[in-house]
Formats: structure tokens, sequence, C-alpha cells
């Protein structure tokens, strides 16, 4: 039987950003940066490896309503059983172009796996800097042999992508009691906040606001956090 591929109604991953970027991370977009690499580590791997699964007609592909960039795939991603994280994490590395990953290896950590209806999902969290910057599931199917069978990505294209705030931590608390009551010992965390934009998260004591997010390439404010956030 022929296989088909779906192209599934596409969703905007809202994924906040997290350590260790590939290339050169404290250089911008457009200034000079580096090419993107062009090969991988291990063989890359096409929408047509992709088999459906047991009971289905086709492969699903789910992709970015704004980017057009791959972000789900739901079929049997590869003939070779997944027995733990390693194998998990070749397996992601071995669909990077399809998934637009710059560097599996170096990117991605580990966070652990869970366990349910006879289905295994491992989870690695991307860190740019020791900032997380986003999180890939693979998905594998006991009842299918222990093959992978959904390739889940929130991961954040950081290539280029400064991690150097042009906006002092200091410069960041001011920034925020502009508007907000601060404490005077309020000390400010730098984070990758979602478009990608390098931010200051700063705490703040003012009515149901507990955090702000102040860009910090401008000092914009970007964010603000209630408590019920």
């Amino acid at each position: 039987m022929k296989k088909t591929i779906i192209a599934a109604a596409a969703v905007t991953a809202a994924a906040v950003m997290l350590s260790g970027c590939s290339g050169d991370s404290h250089s911008r977009k457009g200034s000079g940066a580096a090419d993107r690499p062009e090969s991988w580590a291990v063989e890359q791997r096409t929408l047509e490896d992709i088999t459906p699964m047991s009971g289905e007609e086709q492969v699903y592909v789910t992709r970015d309503e704004e980017t057009g960039e791959v972000k789900i795939i739901q079929g049997v991603l590869s003939d070779d059983p997944v027995n733990n994280e390693r194998e998990a994490l070749d397996l992601i590395a071995s669909y990077s172009q399809i998934m637009g990953y710059i560097d599996v290896y170096s990117e991605l950590q580990y966070s652990g796996a869970t366990e349910y209806n006879h289905k295994i999902d491992y989870r690695f969290d991307q860190y740019c800097d020791g900032m997380q910057a986003g999180y890939v599931e693979l998905m594998v199917d006991y009842d299918e042999g222990s093959r992978a069978v959904v390739l889940n990505s929130h991961y954040t294209d950081l290539w280029g992508f400064s991690t150097d705030p042009k906006v002092s931590e200091a410069e960041a608390v001011k920034c925020a009691a502009d508007k907000y009551k601060t404490d005077k010992d309020a000390k400010p965390q730098l984070t990758i906040a979602e478009g990608p934009v390098l931010a200051w998260i700063v705490p703040v004591i003012d009515g149901d606001v507990t955090e702000v997010y102040i860009d910090a390439n401008n000092g914009n404010i970007i964010r603000e956090i209630n408590a019920e956030d």
C-alpha cells in the first residue's frame, strides 16, 4: 500500500527558551555570523522514510502556521527500536535537516522519560548559554515494536542569536522601577523569551504583578507575570 503524507492543521509553537548555543552565540543575525551548517554528524532521514503506524494509512505532519517549520511528525520514524535516551537522541539527530535543528548533541539535554499506556516519552530540553530555550520529545510505542512514532518539537532556532545584553542588570531594575515597585535587593535573571528575545526577569512587588520581562537590548517591558500565572 502506497503511503501518504498528510499535513495536519498548522499550529504556532509558543515555547519559552533555554542553554548551550551552537555557532557564535555572541553575534547577531545578519552581522557576520557564520553560515548555518549544511552537514550533520549522522545520516539524515526524509519524510519519505517515515511509514504509517499500525491501523493508519498515512503519516501526519504538523507545521508552524507562520514559518512553515515542521513541529510534529506522527508515523514510524525508524525500523529500529529505541531502547534508551541515547538511541532516542541519535534518532532525533537524524531528523535535524527536516526539523531545522542545528546541533542536537550540544543543544539538547536529556531531562527524563515518562511511561504510560505501553508508550514512553523521552524529553530533551534545549539550552543556550545556560538558559532554557525549548524542548523536543520523542514518543516510543511498545506496541509498535518499541519504535519511535511521534516527534514533537518545541525547538527554537538560535543560530546567530546574541546572549550579550546591551542593557545591564542595574539598568533593567531601573526600567522596571519606572513603572512598578521593586525591592532594593531585586536580583534580575537573564533569560531567552519568546521571539526569541534576550530579556531580564525582574521581580516586582506591585499588586498582582510579581515579575516583569525587560528587553535586554532596549529596556522595554515585554511581558508581565501575575501571581496566578
